[in-house]
């Protein structure tokens, strides 16, 4: 659940430089191999990005909605298409940036995560452990999916959740998928994510990302709206029995703070405790 604190405002500046208090209740986040089985609901793996394209029917863009009962005429409401550019990546010390060059928008430019918690992360040196990423922030775009690849063959980590939570999305809702070298990652329209996260060795890296182009962009603040990070292993190492479990395990809580209630939203749109 929410704390009750306003939702934050991703602009360019809060999205590059947000503050992140000390202090924030730590979620990890289930780690699982990304295999097209896994990613059933969340997307899919990519061999080759060229199998999901809007002219093969295979990369889904979502129709513009209507404001009251008539229809769209067919054939209309989905022909803007897609986007597609590169996607910039980089380690600065604990700071982990991407940058969104296939889109038009300024603000396109963040700060995706952390390798350590706010409160000892530096500028100018890494002093995590190097094999994990603390997020404070996710977000999916309603209008169409999309996908990450790279010629660089390195692994990388993707933090998703599923579309069918909507707004009332939780950290205890997402699940993390280890993507092998070689391969790409493809999302359905509505799912929870951010970018995709790689290791410090492998940084800075260059991918290569299709979208919709009318870019809409819903996000949430895990840190402000939650009191949370999201932490996220970046290696399958000592996760084999989440691997075994599937990514439908339970997140777990390390800290010693009750984690919040969940809230769902009732038909009338007000939220209520479950």
């Amino acid at each position: 659940m929410a704390t009750g604190n306003t939702q934050f405002v991703f602009t360019e500046e809060n999205f590059r430089n947000p503050e992140l208090p000390e202090g924030l209740n730590i979620v990890d986040v289930p780690l699982v191999e990304a295999t097209d089985e896994s990613l059933e609901g969340y997307g899919a793996i990519v061999h080759d990005p060229e199998d999901f394209t809007v002219a093969k029917g295979t990369f889904e863009i979502v129709p513009w909605p209507t404001q009251g009962w008539r229809k769209l005429d067919p054939g209309t409401g989905d022909e803007a298409g897609t986007t597609e550019g590169d996607f910039d990546l980089e380690w600065r010390g604990d700071y982990y940036y991407g940058k969104n060059l296939a889109v038009s928008t300024t603000n396109n430019t963040y700060l995706a995560g952390l390798g350590t918690i706010p409160e000892k992360a530096s500028h100018t040196k890494g002093t995590g452990t190097g094999d994990e990423i603390f997020l404070w922030m996710s977000d999916y775009h309603p209008d169409g999916a999309q996908l990450f690849w790279t010629e660089k063959k390195i692994p990388f980590v993707v933090c998703l959740g599923k579309a069918s939570y909507g707004d009332n999305i939780t950290p205890q809702d997402m699940r993390a998928f280890y993507v092998p070298a070689g391969k790409g990652v493809y999302f359905h329209p509505g799912t929870w994510h951010n970018e995709v996260y790689i290791l410090k060795e492998h940084s800075p890296a260059r991918f290569f990302t299709r979208q919709g182009k009318v870019h809409g962009r819903v996000s949430v603040s895990w840190a402000q709206e939650f009191n949370s990070l999201c932490r996220v292993k970046q290696t399958l190492v000592d996760v084999t029995e989440e691997k075994t479990k599937g990514a439908d395990v339970d997140c777990v809580n390390t800290t010693d703070i009750e984690p919040p209630t969940k809230k769902r939203r009732s038909k009338n749109g007000t939220r209520k405790r479950q």
